[in-house]
C-alpha cells in the first residue's frame, strides 16, 4: 500500500485481471472529468443547488393594491412575484403568492419570495430593517392626492423600464379626470357629503374624506362640492353630525367597497331620515356607490368619476 492511510491501491500488487480493471476504471474516471469540463457543468461530487427559474428583473412584491394595479396599468405585471391579499384587481393577480397587508406586511413571505424590489404604501420600519441585511430596494410611495398617483405611475414606469406606457397612462388620467362642470340642470356645483364606513345604526360621527383627497378630487371632476373642503387639517375626517348639520350638504354620497344588500342600503337611508332638515334628506339626495376601486387611489381613478357623475345626475344606487 502507498500513502498510508489515503485510500490509494497499488495496482502492481494486483493480479493482471484485476490491473486491468483498475485502468479501466481510472479511463473512466478521466472521461467523466473531461465530459464535465468541456460541457461547463460541474461534476456530482461539486454539484450546485439548482437554480431559480429565471423571471423578469427587478422582480418586486407589494403590499398595496393601488401600487400593484399601477403595474398592471403600464404592461409590467410579469415583474410581480408577491401582492396583497387584498390585491383583487386585476383577477389574475389572485394566484399571485400573499404578501400580507399595507400595515402588516407579512416578513417571512416577503423573504422566501427574494425580491429586488419592495413596493409600500408608506414606510415599515420591520421591512426597512429586514432589507439592510438583503440585497433589496426598498421604495414607499404617499399616494393620497390625484398629483401623487400620477408621480407614482412616472415612478414605476422609470424602475421597470415602461416609461413611455407610464406616461400614456397619466395622459388618460389627466383627461378623464377634467372637471365636468354642475350636472344637468344646475348652475352651481352642488354641495356633496362623502361618507365611509356608515354602519347602519351608528350615525352620530362618520368618517369623510376632506379636501386633498384622491376622493374629493374625483368628486370635483365628477360635478360636486365636497362640503368639508374648509376644514383642517387636509385629509380624513372623523365628522360629528352637529358639523354635517351646520354643512347642510344638498347630496349625500355613501361609499362602500363592497356591494350592499337592499336591506341594508334601506337601513343606512333610514338613519339620515331623523334629519330632514338637511337639503339632501328632504330632496332624496341620498346616493350609495360601491366598488372596489372606492378607496384604491390608482388607474381606476376614471371609473370612480363616472360613479360619482351618476350619484350627482340622481342615480340613488351605483355599482
Amino acid at each position: 500500500m502507498r500513502g498510508g492511510g489515503s485510500g490509494a491501491v497499488d495496482r502492481d500488487a494486483l493480479p493482471r485481471g484485476a490491473r486491468a480493471r483498475c485502468r479501466s476504471v481510472s479511463v473512466l474516471q478521466r472521461l467523466a472529468l473531461l465530459a464535465c469540463a468541456l460541457s461547463g457543468a460541474a461534476c456530482p461530487a461539486a454539484s450546485p443547488s439548482p437554480s431559480p427559474p429565471s423571471r423578469p428583473r427587478p422582480a418586486v412584491v407589494t403590499s398595496s393594491p393601488a401600487l400593484a394595479e399601477m403595474i398592471c396599468a403600464i404592461g409590467a405585471e410579469e415583474h410581480l412575484v408577491g401582492v396583497s391579499r387584498f390585491c383583487l384587481y386585476p383577477e389574475h393577480l389572485t394566484r399571485l403568492p400573499r404578501i400580507g397587508g399595507i400595515v402588516d406586511p407579512n416578513l417571512e413571505a416577503i423573504d422566501a419570495l427574494a425580491p429586488d424590489l419592495v413596493l409600500l404604501q408608506g414606510h415599515d420600519e420591520r421591512l426597512d430593517e429586514l432589507a439592510r441585511r438583503r440585497p433589496w430596494t426598498v421604495v414607499g410611495y404617499r399616494i393620497e392626492t390625484v398629483e401623487e398617483v400620477y408621480a407614482a405611475l412616472s415612478d414605476l414606469g422609470k424602475r421597470l423600464g415602461c416609461f413611455a406606457a407610464a406616461q400614456r397612462e397619466v395622459a388618460r388620467l389627466r383627461a378623464a379626470l377634467q372637471p365636468r362642470g354642475p350636472p344637468a340642470g344646475a348652475r352651481v356645483l352642488p354641495s356633496v357629503l362623502l361618507v365611509f364606513n356608515h354602519r347602519p345604526g351608528r350615525l352620530g360621527q362618520v368618517s369623510s374624506p376632506g379636501r386633498g383627497t384622491f376622493i374629493s378630487q374625483c368628486l370635483l371632476a365628477a360635478g360636486g362640492r365636497n362640503c368639508l373642503d374648509d376644514l383642517s387639517p387636509l385629509g380624513w375626517h372623523t365628522v360629528a353630525k352637529e358639523i354635517v348639520l351646520a354643512k347642510r350638504p344638498e347630496v349625500i354620497i355613501e361609499l362602500s367597497p363592497e356591494p350592499l344588500e337592499p336591506r341594508v342600503r334601506q337601513a343606512l337611508r333610514a338613519d339620515w331620515s331623523r334629519y330632514r332638515e338637511l337639503p339632501a334628506v328632504r330632496d332624496g339626495r341620498i346616493a350609495i356607490v360601491s366598488g372596489s376601486e372606492l378607496l384604491v387611489p390608482g388607474p381606476r381613478l376614471d371609473r370612480l368619476v363616472d360613479k360619482l357623475a351618476r350619484a350627482l345626475a340622481g342615480a340613488v344606487d351605483v355599482q
